[in-house]
């Protein structure tokens, strides 16, 4: 996954720190070249437990399956879910089968894949698996040279791989795959180019003029329909609209994106809006900030009163909004709740909680 889309959901990586197992970047780089390319038949897809749905023990012909491998501390990874689900909403009655597929590592376990899948997969809806080996995963993976996830491989009708890739480009690919108007080897290199304008577009939201980085996401938005809700853009285009002083339409985004989030759980596209609102360029909007600590609420609700990231960010959000006292409160159940936390993700919870701390001897001055 590129850096880019890495920064916008940084904390959710916390917990690992890499998208991938560093062993494998040193076994691709003594590969010649991958395995298992578009166009190949589709390895088999073994499971030590079907977590959700029904077990797919085969791969049928004539049948659509999209199989993204995840992690519980991918944050990516998390971020596309309610997507995935909307396209298992939206697809499951035409034949495409949906599998969120992860393999145990040491910070992958049975038990927080079990947890997660328990908590968050009523309302996705679409079929889990875990394998507490890692032959699936170097079947397709590692044979496909990727080290990164989330990574989605799509079936096709003859059960043949159609797709590799980041399953944010899955609405291009999908109806075509159903409609037989894909063309593999055609289709990747359209993506490809489609890749690099998306590269263009988080390299132009960098650039000192919000009206011109707003622009470039705007006419890409425009170009590119079908991919105009990628998760990954809400938080820099809410930023951005804010420093382009368009709050009201920062405001309707935040809305809409808030209630698109309650419908699915979507913690982390809260956490986007929470923080957003909560910058400088939001700090004299009363009403943003209010609504900014109706999402940070909305995310601990949805994640659950003992997360420690969704505490530590209604803490933060209380605290940008000015209840200071709320904010200490909770930056101290976040604390506690970050015990059982990575070290990582227990560290940065400790120094955000300490500032508000730090806060309430200055107040004392």
């Amino acid at each position: 996954m590129r850096k880019e889309l890495v920064a916008v959901v940084l904390i959710g990586l916390l917990a690992n720190g890499a998208t991938g197992d560093p062993k494998d970047k040193k076994a691709d780089s003594t590969r010649a070249g991958p395995s298992l390319k578009v166009g190949d038949p589709a390895p088999p897809l073994k499971a030590s437990k079907w977590l959700q749905g029904e077990a797919v023990k085969q791969l049928e012909a004539g049948k659509v399956y999209v199989v993204e491998f995840w992690a519980t501390w991918c944050g990516p990874c998390i971020v596309m879910m309610p997507h995935l689900a909307e396209m298992h909403a939206q697809y499951k009655g035409k034949g495409v089968t949906f599998i969120g597929y992860t393999a145990k590592d040491p910070n992958n376990s049975q038990e927080k894949v079990t947890a997660f899948v328990k908590k968050r997969g009523p309302k996705l809806k679409y079929t889990f698996a875990y394998a507490d080996d890692h032959e699936t995963y170097d079947a397709w993976m590692k044979a496909a040279g990727r080290n990164g996830i989330p990574c989605s491989f799509v079936v096709d009708k003859d059960t043949r791989i159609a797709y590799i890739g980041h399953p944010m480009y899955l609405d291009l690919v999908l109806p075509k795959v159903l409609d037989g108007s894909w063309k593999r080897q055609e289709g990747a290199e359209e993506l490809g180019k489609i890749d690099a304008e998306v590269n263009g577009v988080f390299s132009a939201l960098n650039d000192k003029d919000p009206q011109a980085s707003l622009k470039a996401l705007t006419d890409f938005q425009a170009k590119h329909p079908a991919l105009a809700d990628i998760p990954y853009f809400v938080g820099p285009k809410l930023s951005l609209l804010l420093k382009a002083k368009k709050e009201d339409q920062a405001k309707k985004l935040a809305e809409r994106v808030m209630k698109k989030a309650a419908a699915w759980d979507d913690a982390m596209a809260l956490r986007t809006v929470s923080t957003a609102l909560r910058s400088d360029q939001a700090k004299d909007n009363q009403e943003l900030l209010a609504l900014a600590v109706k999402a940070a609420e909305g995310m601990v609700k949805a994640a659950g009163d003992d997360d420690a990231l969704a505490l530590i960010n209604l803490a933060s959000t209380y605290f940008a909004a000015g209840d200071k006292g709320k904010a200490r409160e909770y930056g101290r159940k976040a604390v506690t709740a970050a015990s059982k936390e990575s070290a990582g993700l227990k560290q940065y919870v400790e120094q955000q909680a300490k500032q508000f701390d730090a806060e309430k001897k200055e107040d004392k001055k």
